[in-house]
C-alpha cells in the first residue's frame, strides 16, 4: 500500500519539474538552490533565469537576480512571483516579459 501512496506525489513532482523547464536546458551553474522537506523525503529545487526577448537587458537581469536570492521562498511559484513583482516595480511589467524564471526539481525518498 505504501508504494501506491508514493506513486501520485512522485508523478506530480516529476510532471511539475518537466513542465516548469519545458524547452529550456539547465545551465551548468544555476542562480539558486533550495533543499526542501516533503512527505516521505526531500527535494532539491534549482532556479535559473533566462532572457525571453531582446528586451532582457543587464538591468532587468540584475533586478531578477536580486529577487531570486530571497530567503524563505522555497516554492516555485512564490519565487517566480517575487521575480515578476521585482521586475514590474523597476519598470519591466509582466505583460511585456523580458526575463523568465526556470527551475528544476529533484526529489529523494
Amino acid at each position: 500500500m505504501r508504494g501506491r501512496r508514493m506513486v501520485l506525489p512522485i508523478a506530480v513532482l516529476v510532471l511539475a519539474g518537466a513542465l516548469s523547464s519545458c524547452g529550456v536546458v539547465r545551465p551548468a551553474e544555476v542562480d539558486r538552490v533550495d533543499e526542501i522537506t516533503v512527505t516521505g523525503g526531500t527535494c532539491r529545487v534549482e532556479w535559473w533565469l533566462a532572457g525571453v526577448t531582446d528586451g532582457a537587458t543587464d538591468e532587468a537581469g540584475g533586478v531578477a537576480r536580486a529577487a531570486s536570492v530571497l530567503e524563505g521562498a522555497v516554492h516555485r511559484e512564490v519565487v517566480r512571483a517575487d521575480v515578476r513583482e521585482a521586475l514590474a516595480d523597476e519598470g519591466f511589467p509582466d505583460h511585456e516579459r523580458v526575463i523568465e524564471t526556470y527551475s528544476s526539481l529533484r526529489c529523494s525518498a
